[in-house]
């Protein structure tokens, strides 16, 4: 399995501040992990709890790997762990009070992809030329969606587009959407995003950018579009492409006896030629 990634973050034109956070880390030979986090609350509070969540997932989740735990189960510890760790910090500061964040994490392991997510950051997935959205949305707009009460063209300019009901670090406990392992194929392309690359590029140009060019070159082109069209938020991107490597070919063992018989062979011809040499030289004289 190759796996060929790239992410960054940008303020945008709006905010004073950038409250994202990302992360991508290659946990072993062929385990890696991929985390994109909004945050949110006054006094930079936001940009605390969406690095603190982070942080504790991946510090965590290492252990629990470290322990032998499977991944999905180690995913949802950490995010369990993370949530619990944001909620002690904004009640131990009246300041931070209220702070949460979204956080989405992806694990790609032998051409097999986990997920555990909380929020309004997405996670897509782009296979033969198709892109489909792998998470849920955990706005009350989405709900209304989802329970028929407006259409997806309504919900892209619904004024309450962006409140959240479930975030991490706003109540003590909860329960993440889980993806416990979905098979990888050849030539899929993965992108992770904060809300503020969503509501200033269209789904589209999102696909054309991450097939068109490698990760790093797609990502900076995005948030470059992104920009172009307001940057009315913080804009964090991560594009990852897989490709599954072919194995190396088996060779033929050699016979020890079939190479003794051909070296024969060859010293039986040189002999031939010898003698064949040594009588034309007598014939000729």
């Amino acid at each position: 399995m190759k796996v060929e990634y790239f992410g960054k973050s940008d303020i945008g034109k709006v905010r004073s501040r950038n409250e994202d956070y990302f992360i991508n880390k290659k946990i072993d030979k062929n385990e890696y992990i991929f985390i994109v986090a909004d945050g949110m609350g006054g006094h930079n509070a936001g940009g605390i709890a969406s690095e603190l969540g982070t942080l504790t997932f991946i510090n965590q989740y290492k252990y629990q790997r470290e322990k032998k735990k499977s991944i999905i189960d180690s995913m949802i510890f950490s995010i369990k762990k993370a949530n619990e760790t944001i909620y002690k910090k904004a009640l131990s500061d009246p300041k931070k009070s209220g702070m949460g964040t979204t956080l989405s994490a992806c694990v790609i392991s032998n051409m097999r992809a986990y997920i555990v997510h909380v929020g309004d950051s997405r996670i897509y997935l782009i296979r033969d030329n198709d892109m489909k959205r792998v998470t849920t949305d955990h706005t009350f707009v989405e709900k209304m969606v989802e329970q028929g009460k407006i259409t997806d063209q309504e919900a892209l300019h619904h004024p309450q587009k962006n409140i959240l009901y479930m975030s991490l670090g706003v109540q003590k406990s909860f329960e993440p959407e889980v993806i416990n392992d979905f098979k990888i194929k050849d030539n899929d392309v993965i992108v992770m995003c904060s809300d503020g690359l969503v509501n200033t590029v269209t789904i589209n140009q999102i696909k054309e950018f991450s097939l068109s060019y490698k990760p790093q070159e797609s990502v900076e082109k995005l948030i470059k579009l992104a920009n172009k069209n307001g940057g009315t938020d913080n804009i964090t991107v991560q594009i990852i492409h897989i490709k599954k490597t072919e194995g190396i070919r088996k060779l033929e063992p050699i016979s020890i006896e079939k190479e003794n018989k051909k070296n024969s062979m060859i010293l039986l011809f040189f002999i031939i030629l010898t003698i064949l040499f040594i009588l034309w030289l007598i014939l000729k004289s």
